[in-house]
């Protein structure tokens, strides 16, 4: 009898500890694939420009893991092209690094912390491909609306609404 209670009372322990200590995933969290892409018309006064709406967008991942998010994708309506192979490595003429710039101005990364205020995502910035970005005193902050368990939209906030495009993300994992 004392062998029955005591692994009655080891096994609700176990499952009281691990139902305790598992963290909460929030809604956020996992991997999303950019699926859609609208970017702000150039001139928002006149009524005649649209949006333009990009449904085949080029490749971006966005992860938001524990309190942390990275960012990478290319920002570009074609794919990119591979620049041509030096001739000289260490001293690439003006022609090669203009191709070298054409090839990786495209292409954004960046990483930080993340936190959830009601439906706003706020990133900090840690690292970035971009010195302006990573070295921004302010963070980064986007509208975020699920649209179901595996459907994301993130618009962007404050001075950067109507200036910024706006996502359709899908979750990957």
């Amino acid at each position: 009898m004392k062998s029955i209670l005591l692994v009655t009372t080891a096994a609700t322990l176990l499952f009281t500890t691990n139902t305790v200590f598992a963290q909460k995933k929030n809604q956020l969290e996992g991997v999303w694939k950019v699926v859609e892409v609208t970017v702000p018309s150039a001139n928002p006064a006149n009524s005649a420009m649209r949006d333009t709406t990009i449904s085949n967008p080029q490749p971006a991942l966005v992860i938001f893991t524990k309190g942390y998010y990275s960012v990478l994708g290319v920002q570009t309506s074609q794919p990119r092209v591979a620049s041509e192979p030096p001739k000289d490595p260490n001293n690439l003429t003006d022609a090669e690094k203009i191709a070298r710039f054409t090839e990786w101005s495209p292409f954004v990364a960046n990483s930080g912390t993340y936190e959830i205020k009601g439906s706003t995502v706020i990133r900090h910035q840690i690292v970035s491909k971009s010195a302006d970005v990573m070295n921004r005193q302010t963070p980064l902050t986007d509208e975020f609306k699920l649209e179901d368990a595996n459907t994301l939209r993130l618009n962007p906030a404050g001075n950067r609404a109507g200036i910024r495009p706006r996502v359709k993300l899908t979750r990957v994992e």
